[in-house]
Protein backbone atom coordinates (compact mmCIF):
# COMPACT_ATOMS: atom_id res chain seq x y z
CA UNK A 1 0.00 0.00 0.00
CA UNK A 2 3.14 2.51 1.26
CA UNK A 3 4.23 1.64 -2.90
CA UNK A 4 0.97 2.47 -4.23
CA UNK A 5 -0.07 5.57 -2.36
CA UNK A 6 3.45 7.32 -3.66
CA UNK A 7 2.27 5.95 -6.85
CA UNK A 8 -0.43 7.34 -6.97
CA UNK A 9 0.06 10.58 -5.68
CA UNK A 10 2.95 10.81 -8.41
CA UNK A 11 -0.10 10.38 -10.96
CA UNK A 12 -2.78 12.86 -9.43
CA UNK A 13 0.05 15.45 -8.51
CA UNK A 14 -0.94 17.73 -11.21
CA UNK A 15 -4.25 17.56 -10.57
CA UNK A 16 -3.42 18.77 -6.87
CA UNK A 17 -4.95 15.91 -5.14
CA UNK A 18 -3.33 14.95 -1.68
CA UNK A 19 -2.86 10.63 -0.98
CA UNK A 20 -1.44 9.70 2.19
CA UNK A 21 -1.00 6.21 3.33
CA UNK A 22 -1.62 5.81 7.27
CA UNK A 23 -0.31 2.99 8.79
CA UNK A 24 -1.38 1.86 12.37
CA UNK A 25 0.79 -0.55 14.65
CA UNK A 26 -0.73 -2.03 17.41
CA UNK A 27 -4.26 -0.93 18.25
CA UNK A 28 -6.84 -1.98 20.44
CA UNK A 29 -10.02 -2.32 18.29
CA UNK A 30 -13.05 -4.57 17.77
CA UNK A 31 -10.73 -6.36 15.55
CA UNK A 32 -9.18 -8.45 18.12
CA UNK A 33 -12.90 -10.23 18.22
CA UNK A 34 -13.16 -11.11 14.90
CA UNK A 35 -9.38 -12.60 14.63
CA UNK A 36 -9.98 -14.69 17.62
CA UNK A 37 -13.38 -15.82 16.53
CA UNK A 38 -15.65 -13.63 19.55
CA UNK A 39 -12.94 -15.06 22.00
CA UNK A 40 -12.73 -12.02 23.96
CA UNK A 41 -9.96 -13.53 26.57
CA UNK A 42 -8.11 -14.35 23.78
CA UNK A 43 -8.51 -10.98 22.40
CA UNK A 44 -7.37 -8.98 25.38
CA UNK A 45 -5.07 -10.97 26.26
CA UNK A 46 -2.97 -9.71 22.89
CA UNK A 47 -2.70 -6.50 24.42
CA UNK A 48 -1.90 -7.69 28.13
CA UNK A 49 0.82 -5.37 29.75
CA UNK A 50 0.76 -3.13 26.87
CA UNK A 51 -0.78 0.29 26.23
CA UNK A 52 -1.61 0.20 22.75
CA UNK A 53 -3.45 2.97 20.41
CA UNK A 54 -7.06 3.13 20.06
CA UNK A 55 -9.02 3.39 17.32
CA UNK A 56 -9.61 7.29 18.52
CA UNK A 57 -5.84 7.55 17.98
CA UNK A 58 -6.21 7.10 14.77
CA UNK A 59 -8.66 8.60 14.35
CA UNK A 60 -7.39 11.91 15.38
CA UNK A 61 -4.39 11.61 13.26
CA UNK A 62 -6.74 11.43 9.98
CA UNK A 63 -8.43 14.51 11.42
CA UNK A 64 -4.71 16.14 11.39
CA UNK A 65 -4.13 14.59 7.87
CA UNK A 66 -7.52 16.40 6.62
CA UNK A 67 -7.39 19.21 7.88
CA UNK A 68 -3.89 20.15 7.43
CA UNK A 69 -3.08 23.19 5.22
CA UNK A 70 -3.66 22.57 1.52
CA UNK A 71 -0.67 23.61 0.52
CA UNK A 72 1.04 20.06 2.60
CA UNK A 73 0.70 16.56 1.40
CA UNK A 74 1.63 14.30 4.15
CA UNK A 75 3.13 10.97 2.09
CA UNK A 76 3.00 8.21 5.30
CA UNK A 77 2.38 8.54 8.56
CA UNK A 78 3.19 5.38 10.61
CA UNK A 79 1.45 5.13 14.23
CA UNK A 80 2.92 3.14 16.77
CA UNK A 81 2.45 2.71 20.97
CA UNK A 82 4.82 3.90 22.57
CA UNK A 83 5.66 0.38 23.72
CA UNK A 84 6.15 -1.04 19.91
CA UNK A 85 9.54 -1.05 18.64
CA UNK A 86 9.88 -0.49 15.05
CA UNK A 87 10.17 -4.00 14.30
CA UNK A 88 6.60 -5.33 13.49
CA UNK A 89 6.01 -7.27 17.16
CA UNK A 90 8.96 -6.17 19.43
CA UNK A 91 6.46 -5.16 21.95
CA UNK A 92 8.05 -3.44 25.84
CA UNK A 93 5.15 -5.24 28.12
CA UNK A 94 4.76 -3.83 31.43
Amino acid sequence: MHQFSLDLRADLVEKNIRVTSVEPGAAETEFSLVRFHGDADKAKATYKGLDPISADNVADVIDYVLTAPANININRIEIMAAQQGFAGFNFVRK
